[in-house]
């Protein structure tokens, strides 16, 4: 099988899946910025706006779990991490104007996503740049359980904080995206996938 980005049926694959992590981190870096910059905003908008970039997260997992070639254990760790963000992207539709619920759906799907990059770094011992794509995992998974544990009452101070966080996130997934190469796969927040051998 082709291994190279210039190299038949996969190397479309992969090359699309850059193309999608760098759409998601400039859609997460600018939705970032509008939650944290936008003045005299409701709680209703809150919702809305991080319920869309959990769901376009999940969605990013979804495409590179059913989409890629690499472990089957692999693909079923991102495709469950994709689905709960997914769901949890529902459960902040429906927050029911609570700044707690929804700091708590946001800080479970970070964590959960970071707890999923840690993981797949450590898997693959000659993973390119594995110590940085660890650290990038565990620091998504801090700032989730952070998220979690700070009992935010101000919708503002949400909005700051995880918008801000969200730019960091978006910048990250740019980076992954545009240093990819045709022998991985890109993840969300700079975890990468070798391909499963042949």
């Amino acid at each position: 099988m082709p291994e190279n980005e210039s190299a038949g049926r996969a190397g479309v694959l992969f090359h699309g899946t850059r193309q999608v992590v760098l759409v998601a981190g400039v859609c997460s870096l600018m939705l970032g910025v509008v939650i944290a910059g936008w003045p005299h905003k409701s709680v209703a908008i809150a919702e809305l706006l991080f319920g869309l970039y959990l769901v376009l997260s999940g969605a990013l997992q979804l495409i590179i779990a059913v989409g890629s070639r690499f472990a089957m254990p692999l693909r079923v760790l991102v495709f469950v991490s994709g689905a709960l963000s997914v769901c949890l992207a529902v459960l902040c539709f429906r927050s029911g104007n609570s700044v707690l619920l929804l700091a708590l759906w946001i800080g479970i799907a970070w964590a959960i996503r970071g707890v999923i990059q840690a993981t797949v770094a450590v898997w693959h011992d000659g993973l390119p740049e594995g110590g940085k794509q660890e650290l990038f995992g565990l620091f998504t998974m801090v700032i989730g359980i952070v998220v979690i544990v700070v009992p935010f009452d101000s919708l503002d101070v949400l909005a700051l904080a995880a918008g801000g966080l969200l730019v960091v996130l978006g910048a990250l997934e740019i980076l992954t995206g545009a240093r990819g190469r045709g022998d991985v796969v890109s993840l969300p927040a700079a975890a990468r996938v070798p391909l499963a051998p042949n």
